[in-house]
C-alpha cells in the first residue's frame, strides 16, 4: 500500500530521471514599472556598489559575498542609514561563462547572487533592491536581464513579480538513468533540448 502520494511520486521520477531540477527564467519589463517605485519601504536606499567597499564592512554575512564581486560583475547593496542589509550581483561576459545556465548575449546579464540580512526579512528589502538593481541596470545598457530561481522557491519568486519581473521560461534538467552527462530541457522564450555538465550554477 502507497503511504504519501507526494513522497511516491518523487520517489518514482528520481527512479525514473534520475536528479533533476526545475528552474523558473524570470526577466524584467524593458520600461522601469514606476508602480513598483511606489511601494519603496521608507528609510531604504539601493545604491551600486564595489567589492572593496563590501569586503570593509563589519558583517561577515555581506564580507561574505565579496567573491560575487569585481570584473564582469554589477554589485548593489540596500542601505538603512549605513548599514547594508541587501547585496544583489550580475553577471555577465566572460564572467559569466563559468555558469552559462541561460545563455547570455551582448548587453545581457544575469542576477547570480542576492542576499537579506536575516533580522530584515519580511520587510521588501530584496524587492526593493531588485527593482532598484534593475533600473541601474537599464539605465546602464545592459537591455535584458534574467533570474533563475528554483521552482518551489515562493518567497523569491514574490520577489522578483513584486518587483516587475515576469517568468519568461522554464528549465528542466533531467538524468535519465543516470548518465554521465544530464539533459536540459528549456521552455519558453526559445525552446532547446541540448546536453549540459552534470553541475550546473
Amino acid at each position: 500500500m502507497i503511504g504519501d502520494p507526494k513522497k511516491f511520486a518523487k520517489m518514482l521520477a528520481r527512479a525514473l530521471l534520475g536528479d533533476y531540477a526545475i528552474y523558473r527564467i524570470y526577466s524584467p519589463a524593458t520600461q522601469h514599472n514606476a508602480a513598483v517605485w511606489s511601494k519603496i519601504p521608507p528609510g531604504l536606499r539601493c545604491a551600486s556598489i564595489d567589492q572593496q567597499s563590501i569586503e570593509a564592512s563589519a558583517d561577515p554575512i555581506i564580507r561574505d559575498q565579496a567573491g560575487y564581486a569585481g570584473s564582469g560583475a554589477c554589485a548593489y547593496a540596500c542601505f538603512e542609514g549605513e548599514r547594508i542589509v541587501g547585496l544583489c550581483f550580475y553577471w555577465f561576459g566572460e564572467r559569466y561563462l563559468q555558469r552559462n545556465f541561460w545563455p547570455l548575449t551582448d548587453g545581457e546579464a544575469k542576477l547570480v547572487q542576492i542576499i537579506t540580512q536575516p533580522d530584515m526579512r519580511g520587510r521588501g528589502i530584496a524587492r526593493t533592491l531588485i527593482a532598484c538593481s534593475a533600473e541601474s541596470m537599464q539605465k546602464n545598457n545592459f537591455r535584458r536581464l534574467y533570474a533563475r530561481i528554483w521552482h518551489s522557491n515562493t518567497p523569491s519568486i514574490l520577489a522578483f513579480e513584486r518587483a516587475g519581473w515576469t517568468r519568461i521560461a522554464t528549465v528542466i534538467e533531467i538524468n535519465p538513468l543516470r548518465r554521465t552527462r544530464s539533459m536540459r530541457i528549456r521552455l519558453g522564450q526559445s525552446p532547446i533540448l541540448d546536453k549540459a555538465n552534470d553541475v550546473t550554477a
